[in-house]
């Protein structure tokens, strides 16, 4: 058994011990970093598993019976926030324990049934504390889904404005609900990342983020970006898979890319940003792979740019 020390987590975020943040030392020190890598014959099986499940695998992203999913999705964490008042209720079902985790470059299996959920937060801690300086004053969440990231994100600095949208109106009740039980500036409204409608405003003073929200366009984002361009918030980030970060020429990679691209993830942001760049669109473009995931891809590597 092996423990995930803070100078490795620092290494895959690509910063040091002392730009962690302080809300990520206080969340590290009540975390179960314990986990075992997985490996011999154990590690086959688990790789003929995964090549099974891509062969097998049905689900299409963006297809128009999605919508009905995501809204039941939200709804269900909607009624057990209405019935609970408990934050807990609020993680997406889609987080479950007891999975196997890809680790740098390794699958490992964790002592801690919602390692997966516990080490987002850290890299929430991490992310909130890295672009969201003293002088934003709003931050907009694009696809909030059930509020998990803006809840968070309430924790650690409480004298922001906290915007969520989303496609489905179960999110937004939800978000709205929490807003108004925990006394926060949170309101969450209707908005179409594939048709952005242009009436939404994005005040003075904001970051945007998205988190596992792109994926779910099936590659159609550049009219959400050119949004972005246009509206000018000081900062955007974005935490996305992206399969032009792995490497083809191993296993490890090569199965979360066949994954990828069989599930119709979306694929060309980066590709695009650094487009933007190059035509003076866009500045500061910086991105990393933090080497983490679930056991069928990675589903964090860090995106941040500014409109120029």
């Amino acid at each position: 058994m092996k423990t995930l020390t803070k100078k490795e987590i620092a290494n895959f975020f690509g910063t040091s011990e002392d730009n962690l943040g302080p809300h990520f030392e206080s969340l590290y020190q009540n975390l179960d970093m314990r986990y075992r890598v997985i490996e011999g014959k154990e590690k086959e099986d688990l790789i003929l598993d995964i090549l099974n499940k891509i062969e097998n695998d049905k689900q299409i992203i963006g297809a128009p019976e999605r919508t009905n999913i995501w809204f039941n999705g939200w709804n269900e964490n909607l009624q057990d926030f209405l019935s609970s008042k408990d934050s807990e209720s609020i993680v997406p079902k889609f987080i479950r324990p007891n999975n196997v985790v890809r680790l740098g470059g390794q699958f490992i299996e964790p002592y801690n049934t919602f390692f997966e959920r516990d080490y987002a937060k850290l890299l929430q801690c991490f992310v909130y504390n890295k672009y969201i300086s003293k002088d934003i004053k709003n931050v907009y969440e694009f696809g909030c889904g059930s509020g998990f990231n803006l809840i968070n994100l309430s924790s650690m600095k409480s004298d922001i404005n906290l915007y969520g949208s989303d496609f489905v109106k179960s999110s937004v009740d939800l978000i709205n609900e929490m807003g108004d039980h925990y006394g926060l500036s949170m309101k969450s409204e209707l908005f179409n990342m594939l048709e952005p409608n242009y009436d939404y405003q994005i005040k003075e003073n904001s970051c945007v983020f998205t988190h596992g929200a792109i994926e779910q366009l099936a590659g159609n984002f550049k009219n959400f970006i050119n949004y972005l361009i246009q509206k000018k918030p000081k900062v955007c980030f974005h935490l996305e898979p992206t399969v032009e970060v792995y490497e083809d020429d191993n296993l490890f990679d090569y199965l979360q890319i066949k994954f990828h691209l069989k599930r119709g993830y979306s694929t060309g942001l980066l590709p695009y940003l650094k487009k933007l760049e190059k035509e003076g669109k866009i500045e500061n473009l910086y991105f990393k792979r933090i080497n983490f995931g679930s056991k069928f891809m990675e589903g964090y590597t860090l995106m941040s740019w500014s409109p120029k």
